[in-house]
């Protein structure tokens, strides 16, 4: 299953658009119950200008209910990501503007109203988005008491006295706004987290579906090795009678002969005889292990030769080793082609490893993820997709990091 993270974004702000519409709705409320006390002078405002502006101010407020009634703003299908964005900013928009009516009519004694813009964007928003209606509560706080000047509602030297401290309270509660804020994106990033650890399981159970190395009639096929002069009893017994142990062993084997190969003959130079030896012993060691008789007796004979600096000796017989070490692989593919066994991963610089070992690092990511830690899951699939295992899990894993890199960025 593919999760597009954007959508998953989406679902999120369609989440706090929801919410922030029941905050305003709610202050709304608030307000029209204070405006119908005052009609009926159960209490008393100061500004007879609230008895216009607070009916004003409800409606401001309660309009980003009605337009999402109307056009659906929250429907993600329907009017997509710009929908959304609108609502989104046609909610604290008008916020603002009723908090700024208010403040204008009420002056100092609306003080407190300042705080629920940036209330609401710092519990259901972004930072960026909680920056932005902080510095515009901050302008419009300013402007309010200016307007409530000009309306005669508060005279010029007491609106300076009360202005200054309610800024200083407005700036004081930024770092907790910021707190808030932070502690929403550690909620969202930690949800995207979680679907990402479940699409890396399911890229585990993939894996897992893929043909293991231990099959039971292999004992029955070696056989065919056997017939074709590997000593594979020996082999076994030496390797405890693990099968699967020989089988991957073999895998190994196979699938960097050819670069194996390459660089060795490369070597075979006077002036790089020593470093022949290292290598040709490194062969004769698992040409033993896999019992390839002839394969290690031929290496041996080529190891005494390149330690001795018979350069000559070991160019006349190369073609034998060549020859031993294709045969023994050819053996071994025809082996790996009727059990079905499935080859080893190899990255770019032809580097192997073993689909256990793979499956585990796999694992590690899915539990790094699972316990919020993205930096080191990235770092492991990274490593992972050097390899090539299977073109859809490579797929998913490729999502995966993109995906992460688009929750770190958020």
């Amino acid at each position: 299953m593919q999760y597009n993270y954007n959508h998953i974004f989406l679902e999120n702000r369609q989440i706090s658009n929801t919410s922030a519409i029941r905050w305003s709705c709610f202050t709304a409320m608030v307000i029209g119950i204070a405006w119908i006390f005052t009609l009926f002078h159960i209490i008393s405002v100061p500004a007879l200008a609230f008895q216009i502006i607070a009916p004003v101010s409800i409606f401001i407020l309660l309009l980003p209910a009605v337009v999402n009634h109307l056009m659906h703003l929250s429907d993600i299908l329907l009017v997509g990501s710009k929908g959304i964005n609108l609502l989104t900013g046609l909610i604290l928009g008008c916020n603002l503007t009723a908090v700024f009516l208010l403040s204008s009519t009420l002056s100092h004694y609306a003080s407190i109203i300042w705080l629920l813009p940036t209330l609401i964007a710092c519990q259901y928003y972004s930072k960026r988005i909680t920056s932005h209606i902080f510095l515009g509560g901050f302008v419009g706080m300013i402007l309010s008491f200016y307007v409530s000047i000009y309306l005669g509602i508060e005279d010029l030297n007491l609106a300076l006295v009360h202005l200054m401290p309610q800024l200083l309270i407005y700036c004081a509660a930024y770092p907790l706004f910021m707190n808030i804020t932070k502690r929403t994106e550690l909620l969202m990033k930690k949800q995207k987290l979680s679907m990402l650890a479940y699409q890396a399981k399911q890229t585990l159970d993939h894996l897992e579906e893929l043909p293991d190395t231990y099959i039971t009639d292999c004992r029955i096929k070696m056989r065919y090795l056997a017939k074709n002069g590997v000593d594979v009893d020996t082999a076994l017994q030496n390797m405890d009678g693990n099968v699967d142990k020989y089988n991957d062993f073999l895998l190994t084997f196979v699938g960097e002969s050819h670069r194996k190969e390459d660089e060795l003959f490369t070597l075979m130079d006077s002036d790089t005889l020593l470093q022949y030896g290292a290598k040709v012993h490194a062969l004769r060691v698992k040409s033993n292990a896999l019992g390839l008789r002839n394969l290690t007796d031929t290496a041996f004979f080529h190891e005494i030769e390149a330690y001795a600096g018979n350069l000559e000796v070991i160019q006349n017989n190369w073609e034998k080793l060549s020859f031993e070490w294709d045969e023994a692989c050819d053996v071994f593919t025809d082996y790996i082609q009727s059990l079905g066994l499935k080859d080893h991963a190899t990255d770019g610089q032809g580097n192997q490893i073993t689909f256990k070992k793979w499956g585990e690092q796999l694992h590690e990511a899915f539990d790094a993820l699972e316990t919020y830690d993205p930096d080191k899951a990235r770092s492991i699939l990274n490593e992972l997709l050097q390899y090539q295992i299977d073109a859809d899990i490579t797929q998913n894993l490729q999502n995966i990091v993109a995906n992460i890199d688009e929750v770190l960025k958020a």
